[in-house]
């Protein structure tokens, strides 16, 4: 419940993206009865930074992407299809538009008057929208169900799954300009079923989805498929699950997230559940793309974060930082509540009681630099 409710929050990181960079402040947004308030924030602390706030209104919401310049933010969610064009300083509202009762789930932001936004829901939809105008300039429908996406440079991906029931994934390539390109991507399933009778078990298959900005990596439990992103080209890998724990009963669903580590590597978890409800993970694993070769990390996290030249194994266990070649930097936090971790900057926050308290973390300097208790929901995010 508490990792259903912060998903629905919102907040972003819009200064620099270097590994070391410490941002002076960053953006949070406090939700209350009256809507969400966003704000300018210190990053070690949480506390306002300036008197500006805005009112978002409603979860959820989300940094749909930022200008070219940085000057200003699309900030996506809520009903109808809100999307609220931000100036960043001094923050204002500059633009309020409304995309016909859809979710907006990520974009990219190609020059002044082409902003390219993927809308959720069922068909989903490529919307090419002219920021300057308020105006929708053109519109694409997608078959099956976006599951997720993910930016790869000046490109948007999302997977296409199946609308009922689980069957085939497709990878879906969205440029700077709004046109679609689309690829099969063989082995891999996705989707739900749903149940016929209140009684019936669903069954649900999320495939994982990683990208550099050349290369898209999809992930099953026992198949990894690379996408070229030029040329759309394919490579079915099989994966090296000899180390895997494999549940003696049928597999009823399962998941799997990554990031991209450096080069052909990529760090990965999973989890899987049975007819029962029982759920089991298989830990953090770092995996070569080219032979399938994994190697675990640690068999008890349940998640991995990139935090600029560190990523983060944490959820079923302390907060582990390594570098990007798999060497353990630092361990902190035993014994707490490590399954909720944003990333902004050098900064990690982990956060526990339904987001109104974090551990601030320098992943830098491999240390907790502060504990903050905030009075309302509060969550911290980078585009």
């Amino acid at each position: 419940m508490r990792r259903l409710l912060t998903g629905l929050l919102l907040a972003a990181m819009l200064v620099g993206t270097a590994a070391a960079a410490q941002p002076a402040r960053v953006l949070a947004v406090e939700w209350e009865a009256g809507g969400g308030k966003l704000r300018w924030v210190s990053p070690t602390t949480l506390r306002p930074v300036g008197p500006a706030v805005l009112n978002v209104g409603g979860g959820p919401a989300n940094i749909v992407a930022v200008s070219p310049d940085r000057t200003l933010a699309a900030v996506g969610g809520g009903v109808e299809g809100r999307l609220r064009f931000v100036r960043l300083s001094p923050l204002r509202q500059e633009r309020l538009l409304w995309l016909r009762g859809r979710s907006v789930l990520k974009g990219i932001w190609s020059s002044p008057r082409r902003l390219v936004v993927l809308l959720g829901n069922a068909p989903p939809e490529v919307v090419v929208v002219d920021p300057s105008t308020r105006k929708v300039v053109s519109s694409q429908q997608l078959s099956g169900v976006a599951a997720g996406a993910v930016r790869a440079g000046n490109r948007l991906l999302t997977l296409l799954t199946p609308r009922d029931g689980i069957g085939p994934a497709r990878l879906a390539v969205i440029a700077g300009d709004g046109s679609v390109q689309t690829a099969a991507i063989p082995g891999i399933t996705g989707g739900a079923t749903q149940p016929a009778e209140p009684e019936d078990t669903v069954r649900f298959a999320s495939p994982g989805l990683v990208a550099d900005g050349s290369r898209a990596v999809v992930l099953g439990p026992e198949r990894l498929v690379e996408i070229d992103l030029a040329t759309l080209e394919v490579r079915g890998q099989q994966l090296d699950t000899r180390t895997t724990a494999r549940s003696a009963k049928r597999v009823e669903g399962w998941g799997r997230g990554a990031v991209w580590l450096r080069g052909d590597t990529v760090a990965y978890s999973g989890w899987s559940s049975d007819a029962d409800g029982k759920r089991s993970t298989t830990g953090v694993r770092v995996i070569d793309i080219k032979t399938g070769t994994t190697r675990l990390l640690d068999a008890a996290a349940t998640s991995v974060t990139r935090a600029g030249t560190t990523f983060l194994l944490h959820g079923g266990g302390p907060l582990r930082g390594f570098a990007l070649d798999g060497t353990p930097r630092f361990e902190l936090l035993a014994g707490a509540d490590t399954g909720y971790v944003q990333v902004a900057g050098r900064y990690a926050y982990v956060g526990s009681g339904n987001s109104t308290q974090f551990a601030v973390v320098d992943v830098v300097a491999g240390s907790v630099v502060g504990s903050v208790r905030m009075d309302k929901p509060t969550t911290i995010l980078a585009p």
